[in-house]
């Protein structure tokens, strides 16, 4: 009989034991709340302007590592999405601006500076997240495409850091700690729909092929 019982959760950390399933199967929940749970990050910068000490490249990557709060319900990833537009629409994007110049003293850019375009609840997870400093009369300007993704595709995406042990009692405990991008039980919750659905998936393709080799013999 498989049994889930909560042992501990709070803001960041949800922490449950497992009993019933096999190990294979755990071990791969776990990896599900890493890879397969989608989450918000910014995937494209379009660099309008940039007179800052460091590389468009690097600071671009810098932002991409930002994590968001991500509105999972509202969005979804862009290979999902009907619009056809590489740009993307308001179904499977939320676009951002920054705009900072440092006038007579040195000033640090931080994730708070990032403004969206559009009223949204998709936000960097802290505005305190330090981003580039600039030296007097430099200047960065550019514009930032946060879009929905997976721990697989890019490190970014990773929803979770999670670990699964057992205890002295032999009881089998997974737990999950959210990075930012959703609160851990979501996580927890949206591995297992994931799991299911590849389940399903490997279901039916059995099924299918179990009926072709019934209809050759």
């Amino acid at each position: 009989m498989v049994e889930v019982r909560l042992l501990e959760e709070d803001g960041r950390t949800v922490k449950v034991l497992l009993s019933g399933i096999p190990l294979a199967v755990a071990n791969t929940l776990r990896r599900y709340t890493i890879n397969e749970v989608p989450t918000m990050a910014v995937e494209e910068v379009l660099v309008i302007e940039n007179s800052s000490a460091m590389p468009n490249e690097v600071l671009a990557h810098r932002i991409s590592l930002i994590p968001f709060t991500s509105d999972i319900d509202r969005y979804r990833a862009p290979e999902e999405c009907d619009c056809g537009s590489r740009l993307g629409c308001e179904k499977c994007v939320v676009r951002y601006l920054l705009r900072a110049e440092a006038r007579d003293r040195p000033i640090t850019v931080y994730s708070g500076d990032l403004v969206p375009e559009e009223e949204t609840t998709v936000k960097p997870v802290s505005p305190k997240i330090p981003i580039v400093k600039l030296a007097p009369g430099q200047r960065v300007e550019m514009e930032l495409y946060v879009r929905v993704g997976r721990g697989r595709k890019n490190a970014k995406w990773q929803a979770a850091i999670s670990s699964l042990y057992e205890s002295e009692q032999g009881e089998r405990i997974l737990m999950v700690e959210s990075i930012g991008f959703l609160p851990p039980k979501r996580i927890l919750i949206e591995a297992a729909k994931a799991l299911e659905r590849k389940a399903g998936e490997l279901g039916e393709a059995l099924a299918g092929l179990l009926e072709a080799e019934k209809d050759g013999e």
